[in-house]
């Protein structure tokens, strides 16, 4: 069987490649899948923002393009802070081939997120989170997924994946179901356009203008194109995983990026030991949506497990503080 998957793979990879594909790739991918599908794609029928929105159990519209829950808004003392963006990116491409064919392919995508929003349909409707969109979306970003060694690698894409996985739920929504507050907020360097609404969007659920205006002048060098145009999350594939890559890559001070936690180039300081804040997923779950932090959480559980699965799956160690009940929540105080 074991051989038979191999020459599979094989006919599926460009011949360059096959030679790349390590017989502990091929273990890890068979073992994983049955465990996958039978328990880690299976929970994903509710996305963890549209827990947070109170819509436990709530489906799509079946008319309508399916929506999920917004992004955890930070707090007031947070949204005041500027976020540090990451290297301008337009004009930046680089080779995936190499990364891709040592990490991922698109065999291993369609496994991962059988039930995606638009996979397998017709009349219209395009495989949004599709793996060549999400490919093209990382020629954007050279460090994502490039530092570190092989394990270090493997872990963050664990990681990544799991985060939108959970937020999307395995990627069926594109948007959050549930409106409750405005997303606009004053900021002078990213003001919110009139008429326009920056709720959660995308893979990561990008939330408020100055979120959207600094993807967007990392991304198009114009903080203008998305604050005049916040759709392009929900009709442009790969513009809308770049914005989940963007923030992953992007520090928000007090806030390290959640890719310099994986790769360990981030350390705490006093503060952070303090506080109990140590590099680990359990840290990236604090950046991305420190409600869930700082106590039990039936949200961070479910979080966690996906992790633990894509860990499996890929064959990677899950690395040390993988969880953050023990962890003082940003915008929280110590004292």
């Amino acid at each position: 069987m074991l051989k038979r998957i191999i020459v599979i793979i094989c006919c599926v990879l460009p011949l360059t490649q096959c030679a790349s594909i390590r017989q502990h790739e091929a273990q890890s991918w068979k073992s994983a899948r049955s465990e996958w599908n039978n328990e880690g794609a299976g929970k994903q029928g509710v996305s963890d923002a549209a827990l947070r929105e109170g819509q436990v159990g709530a489906k799509a519209p079946a008319s309508s393009t399916p929506v999920a829950g917004a992004a955890q808004a930070p707090a007031p003392s947070q949204a005041a802070q500027e976020p540090v963006p990451m290297p301008a990116a337009p004009g930046v491409v680089r080779d995936t081939n190499e990364l891709f064919y040592g990490l991922i392919s698109e065999a291993m995508w369609n496994e991962l997120f059988p039930n995606r929003l638009g996979r397998g349909t017709s009349a219209g409707r395009s495989d949004f989170y599709s793996f060549d969109a999400f490919k093209a979306a990382t020629k954007h970003f050279p460090r994502f997924l490039t530092e570190g060694d092989e394990e270090i690698r493997r872990r963050e894409l664990a990681a990544f994946l799991a985060h939108l996985a959970q937020e999307t739920g395995g990627f069926r929504y594109l948007e959050q179901l549930t409106i409750l507050r405005s997303y606009s907020v004053a900021n002078k360097e990213y003001p919110p356009v009139e008429g326009r609404d920056y709720h959660g969007r995308g893979p990561i659920q990008l939330s408020y203008n100055y979120n959207y205006g600094q993807f967007s002048k990392a991304y198009f060098g114009d903080k203008n194109v998305l604050l005049k145009n916040p759709e392009l999350l929900v009709t442009d594939s790969v513009v809308s995983f770049g914005s989940a890559i963007w923030f992953w890559m992007t520090m928000q001070p007090p806030k390290p990026a959640c890719h310099d936690v994986m790769v360990g180039s981030w350390q705490p300081v006093d503060i952070d030991v303090e506080a109990k804040r140590y590099p680990g997923f359990g840290l990236t779950l604090n950046i991305i949506n420190a409600s869930q932090c700082g106590k039990e959480s039936e949200h961070a559980n479910r979080r966690y497990d996906i992790y633990e699965k894509m860990c499996k799956y890929f064959d990677a160690t899950k690395g040390d503080y993988c969880d953050c009940e023990k962890q003082l929540p940003y915008g929280k105080k110590l004292r």
